[in-house]
């Protein structure tokens, strides 16, 4: 049985799934730099290493009408995620976690389809545990976000 390093990462109202090979780090969460004209689920911008990364709510992005609040400051973070495409333009993203990710050795004996139909932001939706979780389409997450910084 092959196993993948995975965060388990809560959101708002479920949990996304991302390799570990695609986070290049977990911060506790800061304060963002806002820009004007951008939408809602664009949250600002974060000084990371010197670097300004965008960060997104996943959420927001992927349901309409959804909005974004904390439960907590204390224990929400922000993963920074490696760039897929386009490094030059979009070396980094991040997004916002309600709590800590947890890392767990994922195999496909551990996921079961729902059949629900994904989000145009998700490559699916799966039962993990007891949860619902979201595969996130990080290509079309970095399309929309290069889409706002190239404007």
């Amino acid at each position: 049985m092959t196993t993948l390093p995975t965060y388990v990462v809560s959101m708002q109202k479920k949990g996304i799934l991302l390799p570990q090979s695609t986070v290049a780090e977990i911060i506790p969460y800061e304060p963002l730099q806002r820009l004007e004209d951008t939408p809602d689920w664009f949250l600002g911008l974060l000084s990371w290493r010197g670097v300004q990364v965008p960060v997104s709510s996943f959420e927001m992005l992927t349901v309409q009408r959804a909005s974004f609040s904390l439960a907590s400051v204390s224990s929400a973070g922000l993963v920074v995620i490696r760039g897929l495409n386009d490094q030059n333009a979009l070396p980094y993203h991040a997004m916002v976690a309600q709590a800590a990710p947890r890392l767990v050795e994922l195999s496909a004996e551990m996921l079961f389809e729902t059949g629900e139909e994904p989000e145009k932001t998700e490559i699916a939706r799966v039962r993990f545990e007891d949860d619902i979780i979201s595969i996130p389409d990080l290509d079309n997450v970095e399309a929309a976000l290069r889409n706002i910084l190239l404007s």
